[in-house]
């Protein structure tokens, strides 16, 4: 056989290189699964058309409010459920308040306050069957993105396939912006493709979980990386005394004696309110990057740390802190758990959502050494909200639920189910 020449030698290498980059570029293509979430679109009329309506079931319940015996239950983006709650095993479902928009919620003298969009409205429930509008503070809060005089309210997933190679602009990506919506990869989260976000007292009672809170005549909401501060003296007409800059990743508001503790991403701000117009800083606390619900009672903080979020981070914990004196917090001890988000503390025992992995109620009598005493391995919880001293209502991605709580152990009163479409 004839030896190869030079030049030909070259030719045949050259047109090996082009069949193995062919082969590669071919096997580098597969098939993803997506989820698309689908924008969608309305004017400002739409959106500020408030309205009461005949009830209707709970289908993606958000943060719970509890005033007198009534429970007020955000339907995220879609408005807040009315309960009667007056009978704790057999609660009522009396009305539905259509809120586009809706996230968040506080109440003072019969005043139901919601965030609406851009707007900060104020709704009358002296008859909770029949809550009306009355007043409202028009674009408080940032805009959302829209075109042609509309803006996006929602938006609809639906599961789909995306043929991707990696000559492809989005190869590699968890989520990308495409047909004017969003493409979350299952693939790439794991399956979890959620991971993009979306005492007698005047006030009522909000959970762990709140961006929105009263201390006094105030009302404190989040507003991105800012705190717009309400004075509510006149509770049907607020209005907006200042804006103060907190910082970016501020997730939850909390009153605590003449301060308000601010969980955020990278720890717990604690803001002097002797001037309730103007929150002062006084210290933060840090912590590993995390979503961080706060939660405060006698001489000490508790938060919670947890990964699966929009916030990052690899932490999941709780961390104990004494703050008799706040301007210098001291951690006593952090404990780890499984997926910990909003929590409630009654007396010496502490009730803990954990997401996917259930409910704990914890013995907190020995700040450094916290126990697990019972706990729910099934459901899904985000909040709670302790009702007495021995009555809780729980809220997560299965149901708002009632427990009786005797001696460490959690004995279900009621549940309010979510709807199977």
């Amino acid at each position: 056989m004839k030896h190869l020449s030079f030049l030909q030698s070259i030719l045949v290498l050259f047109g090996l290189m082009i069949f193995v980059q062919s082969c590669s570029f071919d096997e580098c293509k597969e098939t993803r699964r997506y989820v698309y979430y689908r924008p969608v679109y309305k004017t400002i009329e739409q959106i500020r058309d408030i309205k009461t309506q005949s009830p209707e079931a709970l289908k993606n319940p958000g943060k719970i409010y509890v005033y007198g015996d009534y429970l007020f239950v955000n339907e995220i983006n879609k408005g807040i459920h009315v309960f009667d709650n007056s009978d704790i095993n057999n609660p009522v479902n009396i009305s539905f308040i259509s809120i586009l928009g809706n996230v968040d919620l506080a109440i003072k003298d019969n005043i139901l306050y919601a965030d609406n969009f851009f707007d900060l409205i104020s709704i009358d429930i002296t008859d909770p069957k029949n809550p009306h509008f009355v007043n409202s503070v028009k674009e408080i809060f940032n805009k959302i993105y829209g075109s042609n005089r509309k803006y996006v309210v929602e938006y609809i997933p639906t599961d789909t396939s995306v043929v991707i190679d990696c000559s492809n602009q989005y190869w590699g990506y968890q989520y990308y912006e495409k047909d004017g919506g969003v493409y979350v990869s299952n693939d790439n989260l794991g399956g979890n493709s959620t991971s993009w976000n979306p005492p007698p007292n005047p006030n009522g009672v909000g959970g762990s979980m709140a961006r929105f809170t009263i201390y006094k005549n105030r009302l404190y909401t989040i507003n991105k990386s800012k705190i717009n501060v309400f004075n509510i003296t006149n509770p049907p007409v607020p209005y907006l005394t200042n804006t103060v800059n907190v910082g970016w990743g501020i997730e939850t508001l909390f009153p605590y004696k003449n301060n308000l503790l601010i969980g955020s991403s990278t720890g717990m701000y604690v803001y002097d309110l002797k001037d309730p117009n103007t929150p002062t800083f006084q210290f933060q606390f840090r912590h590993g990057k995390a979503c961080d619900p706060v939660y405060a009672l006698g001489d000490y903080a508790y938060v919670t740390l947890r990964t699966g979020t929009r916030c990052g981070g690899d932490i999941n914990q709780l961390d104990v802190l004494d703050i008799k004196d706040l301007k210098h917090p001291i951690l006593i001890k952090s404990y780890q758990m499984s997926n910990p988000q909003g929590l409630g503390v009654i007396g010496d025992k502490m009730i803990l959502c954990e997401g996917t992995f259930g409910l704990k109620v914890l013995d907190i009598k020995d700040k450094k050494n916290i126990t697990v005493q019972s706990k729910i391995e099934s459901g899904d919880f985000f909040d709670v909200i302790p009702l007495s001293e021995d009555d809780i209502i729980v809220v997560g991605k299965t149901g708002l639920y009632q427990y009786k709580l005797e001696n460490y152990q959690l004995k279900e009163l009621s549940l309010i189910p979510i709807a199977v479409e």
